[in-house]
């Protein structure tokens, strides 16, 4: 197999790959790659159609992609006065396997006395924030961070734990605290700026 046929295979699998993504924006960028590759791979081996439609398949990539991070996204929190009503159970029912898959240390008797947040992107529910208040100076100890699937792009991450207008700090929020669950939610509570401190990370709200 000549080095110029592993190219076109590895172009392949990228462009595979990227219809695996539920994420857009990974999507976007996988099968950016994965295009560009295969049509410089149909240029080498003079099959021009693959050329011209892989590398129209880039530029449709770039474009999106750019769209993507010009778009200013507007996020709300709504706090939800009861987990016992039909709307949260359609979250939990849509969205209870995932949640229970990556936030191992959550249960869902814990909501019984927590404080519930509904989170929006653009008008549309993507997550659900919990914690219990643990003193009367703003701290709390966060039960439950969820982001459905398509919008784990950390901009939500972002909107709850770094904006200028901070709506966690409005609620009275200042000092969250939190127990990792396993090595990923150490690296995303790291990557959305917590700090260890013993077993659990923290993060003061400015």
């Amino acid at each position: 197999m000549s080095l110029l046929e592993v190219f076109g295979y590895v172009a392949s699998v990228l462009i595979a790959l990227s219809l695996m993504m539920s994420n857009i924006k990974r999507l976007r960028w996988i099968n950016l790659f994965g295009a560009a590759a295969f049509s410089v791979y149909g240029y080498f081996i003079d099959a021009y159609p693959v050329f011209i439609l892989n590398g129209w398949i880039a530029l449709v990539d770039i474009y999106y992609l750019i769209r993507i991070y010009q778009e200013k996204d507007k996020f709300d929190l709504i706090k939800l006065k009861s987990v016992e009503s039909s709307f949260f159970n359609l979250l939990k029912e849509r969205y209870g396997k995932d949640i229970i898959s990556l936030c191992k240390n959550f249960q869902w008797q814990q909501l019984d006395d927590a404080v519930v947040l509904l989170l929006f992107r653009n008008m549309k529910p993507v997550g659900l924030f919990a914690y219990r208040e643990l003193d009367e100076d703003g701290k709390v100890e966060v039960l439950l961070d969820y982001i459905i699937p398509e919008d784990r792009d950390f901009k939500a991450a972002k909107f709850m734990f770094s904006a200028e207008q901070n709506q966690l700090r409005q609620e009275g929020i200042k000092h969250l605290i939190v127990e990792p669950s396993d090595d990923a939610h150490e690296l995303y509570l790291r990557r959305v700026g917590f700090t260890k401190k013993a077993n659990h990370y923290q993060l003061l709200l400015n």
